[in-house]
This record gives C-alpha cells, sequence and structure tokens, in this order.
C-alpha cells in the first residue's frame, strides 16, 4: 500500500476537488458531477465555490439552476447540498427516513403532526403546480393563508420537510434567491438507483470528488451507518484502492483523478466549502491552533479561508456593492512578495466571478 506525505494527499484532494490548475471541471454542472454534493446553505458561497472549479461567472452558475441542471435540497445531515437534478430522487429515497426519523423530536416539539405536515403539502402543490415556483416567504404566507402557523421556526421545519420528502426543491433565481418548486414537475427524469447499487453510488462519486478520504470522513459527511459505508465500499470492488498517510487508511478512486494535477499557490475558498466541510479529520489542511480562528467558538459556522499551497492560511471577509467588491485577508503569519502576489491573483478571479472590480487590502 503506497504511502502519501501530507503535501502528497493535500495535491491529491486539490486535484479531485477540482481546485488545481490543471483540474478545473468544465462547467458548474460538471463540478458538481465531480464532487457529488456541496454543502450549500449558505448560497452565495457554494456559487463561488462552483465558480472556483469551473472557471464559471455568478452568472454562468445561476444559470445551471434556472435551467434545471442544478438544484439544492436536504440529502445528507439535514443540511442544504447542491446536487445534479438527475441525482435528487434516489438520493432522497435513500436517506428521508433516517433525515426524518432524526427530527421527529423537533417536530413535536414545534407542534407539527402529520395532518399539519400533509396539510402543507397539499397547499404547496396547489401553490406550485405547473411549474410556478415562489420564494421563502410568499410560499410561508400561503401556509399562513391556509391557516398554519409558521413563526417559531415551524415555517422553516416545513420547507425543510417537505424537501426532505421529495415534494419540493429549490430550483431558479428570482434576483438573489432561489425559488421553491415541486421536484416531480421540475425534475421529471429518474435514476433507478437503490440498494447496494445506490450506496456504491454514494461512495464512487464522495472519494471521486475528495480523495483520498477515510471510511469514517464518508460516514460523518453521508450519516449513513459504519455498516451501510463499508457494503458500499466493498460494492465498488477495483474501483477504489487504499493508500496510507498518517498512519491510517484511505481511500481512492483507481486510477486516481489527480495525476496531472498542479496545486494553485493561493485560493480564496468561501466558507462552508467542501475543502473543509468534506472531511471529519481536517488536520491536514487545518493546523489545530489556527481550527478556533477559522470556526470561531466551535460554532459550525466556517468562515471564508486563504489557502495556500493546500494549507488553510487565512480568512478573508468581502463588502460587497453593486459597483464593486472590497475583500480584506487576515493572514495567520505575514506573507511574502510572491505569496502576496498569487492572493492578488485569486482576488482578481473572484472578480472576474463577481463581474465587479476587486479591491484587495491586507489585515
Amino acid at each position: 500500500m503506497e504511502t502519501l506525505t501530507r503535501t502528497e494527499l493535500l495535491l491529491r484532494r486539490t486535484g479531485s476537488q477540482a481546485l488545481g490548475t490543471q483540474a478545473q471541471a468544465a462547467s458548474p454542472e460538471a463540478a458538481v458531477g465531480r464532487l457529488f454534493a456541496l454543502q450549500g446553505q449558505d448560497l452565495p458561497g457554494v456559487l463561488w465555490s462552483l465558480g472556483l472549479r469551473s472557471g464559471a461567472t455568478q452568472e454562468q452558475v445561476r444559470t445551471a439552476f434556472d435551467s434545471g441542471a442544478l438544484v439544492r435540497t436536504w440529502p445528507f445531515r439535514g443540511t442544504l447540498h447542491v446536487l445534479a437534478a438527475e441525482d435528487v430522487h434516489w438520493l432522497l429515497a435513500m436517506t428521508v427516513e433516517r433525515t426524518l426519523r432524526s427530527a421527529a423530536r423537533r417536530r413535536a416539539e414545534l407542534g407539527l403532526d402529520d395532518r399539519t405536515v400533509e396539510q402543507a403539502r397539499a397547499v404547496a402543490r396547489d401553490a406550485l403546480a405547473d411549474r410556478s415556483a415562489l420564494g421563502r416567504k410568499e410560499l410561508l404566507a400561503r401556509f399562513e393563508g391556509a391557516g398554519i402557523r409558521t413563526s417559531g421556526q415551524r415555517g422553516y421545519h416545513l420547507l425543510w420537510h417537505l424537501s426532505v420528502s421529495g415534494t419540493t426543491v429549490l430550483g431558479p433565481f428570482k434576483g438573489a434567491e432561489q425559488q421553491f418548486v415541486l421536484l416531480e414537475e421540475w425534475v421529471p427524469r429518474r435514476r433507478g438507483l437503490e440498494g447496494d447499487a445506490a450506496l456504491a453510488e454514494v461512495v464512487r462519486r464522495y472519494f471521486r470528488g475528495r480523495s483520498p478520504a477515510t471510511a469514517a470522513d464518508l460516514a460523518w459527511w453521508t450519516k449513513l451507518p459504519v455498516t451501510a459505508i463499508r457494503r458500499g465500499i466493498a460494492a465498488c470492488g477495483n474501483g477504489l484502492e487504499k493508500v496510507e498517510y498518517d498512519g491510517g487508511v484511505h481511500w481512492q478512486p483507481v486510477p486516481p483523478v489527480t495525476e496531472e494535477t498542479r496545486m494553485r499557490t493561493a485560493v480564496l475558498l468561501p466558507g462552508f466549502d467542501e475543502y473543509l466541510l468534506g472531511y471529519t479529520d481536517r488536520s491536514a489542511a487545518l493546523a489545530a491552533e489556527h481550527a478556533p480562528l477559522t470556526v470561531p467558538g466551535s460554532n459550525g459556522v466556517f468562515k471564508p479561508t486563504l489557502v495556500l499551497r493546500g494549507r488553510i492560511s487565512g480568512v478573508w471577509s468581502r463588502k460587497t456593492s453593486r459597483a464593486s467588491t472590497e475583500v480584506t485577508v487576515h493572514p495567520f503569519r505575514p506573507l511574502n512578495g510572491r505569496d502576496w502576489k498569487a492572493v492578488e491573483a485569486a482576488a482578481l478571479g473572484y472578480g472576474q466571478f463577481l463581474g465587479t472590480p476587486v479591491t484587495l487590502r491586507r489585515a
């Protein structure tokens, strides 16, 4: 079994994640095809995640949603993710039972019984029929109009429940907001995956977009039972191989995705990017002393990060107007001239994605 250094591990992950200089995906759709699912609770951030991985502009990424090729919904960990539309039906069928069971107590605390949920489903189906689309506030207003209280997180939970159970999905944009649509109308075509074939697809796609990674990483990312993960790995047969890093077994596709990858010197990642969120053990890229600066208070909110040669080396923030964007970088250590030039190039790429000028300053 091959043993990897940290540099080799990060180089291969950079390539798998479509973040290398020669590993970019051809389009936002191809980037999602590579990574399978990208955590998407921060909508501006996940649009940039796709722009980084494909070279697309923000408008081009939005077009991929407007066309129906990409959607957002809640397939893993009860959290919003971006998916290829063709993967929604079978993936929700795999995860819905565990996801809803995990939320049963919260549903009871909110006073949402089965009758109320089904009433909300009927309202949503009527409001969104014939490929109609509504924003969150508009759909909640329809619930209220039908006598369904939406205050105190009840509304959010109803929207979540309807999407997890396959009635609605977030699809096209209206302004800066994604609209809810009916899944069966917006994504009429279904892939017929189930059982071990579906498990193998999850395993294969996860490792294709994040390898090398461990079975524990995958179990955390999907929240599927470890026994199911093992069955999925076995079902991949010779399509996966083991490598060793830091004394642990990691998996990667055969052949590895990253043979021709070259690591970018600097990358400005959005918060919640899969480069960190894709793993339960993030120590290869993120030093322990820098974790509190990246996730202050361990509150689960990941700041946008500066990556230098594969390592998390700072955080950044932005102030945006219609005419321009100011990016402020907070490096964890002083940067030399060469590294700062690489950061400037990364900021220029961000401006090209936004379609507005970017000014860069160092905190």
